[in-house]
């Protein structure tokens, strides 16, 4: 019982950090689309409103608008999601490491049942605190497409490395 529970979280912790590398992806593609814009949006528009003074009530619209993001920037929660995502991923990345390697202790029948609980519940409370840091009281909003692509991963990661048809 306590062999499943022990997979059963290492697979969980494994589809996480599937799931908060995507996150990180998608956020970095997010971050990176704003700061293009603005640069585009401030430099080029003070040209073309040089170049055509017929259109300089548009330009001086997509000016104020590239101010008004700029000055909320900070608010937008993408900029700060890189940092903390960054981080979690490679704390939980760590974690699954020395998980995965207490793997085989568990799988061979090294330790008793206490022994194995005993194990899980440090990890889990690892987890917990690990999470707590750097995401604190702000979860992610849940994004069903990058979970359902943490699960395959995971899923082809672990018949990759252990050759089982379950996760």
């Amino acid at each position: 019982m306590y062999h499943a529970k022990y997979w059963r979280e290492l697979d969980q912790l494994k589809v996480h950090i599937f799931y908060l590398e995507g996150y990180l992806e998608k956020t970095v593609k997010i971050d990176r689309f704003i700061n293009i814009f603005l640069a585009i949006a401030s430099n080029g528009s003070i040209a073309s409103w040089v170049i055509w003074k017929e259109l300089s009530p548009i330009w001086g619209a997509i000016i104020a608008v590239s101010q008004a993001i700029n000055a909320i920037k900070g608010l937008l929660p993408y900029s700060k999601r890189l940092k903390s995502l960054q981080n979690i991923t490679n704390d939980l990345e760590s974690l699954f490491l020395a998980m995965e390697n207490k793997w085989f202790d568990v799988a061979e029948g090294k330790l008793t049942e206490e022994q194995i609980h005993k194990l899980h519940m440090q990890f889990k409370e690892k987890r917990r605190q690990i999470i707590q840091k750097h995401l604190g009281s702000s979860p992610l909003p849940e994004n069903t497409d990058l979970l359902n692509k943490a699960k395959k991963d995971t899923q082809t990661y672990f018949n990759n490395f252990y050759s089982l048809g379950e996760t």
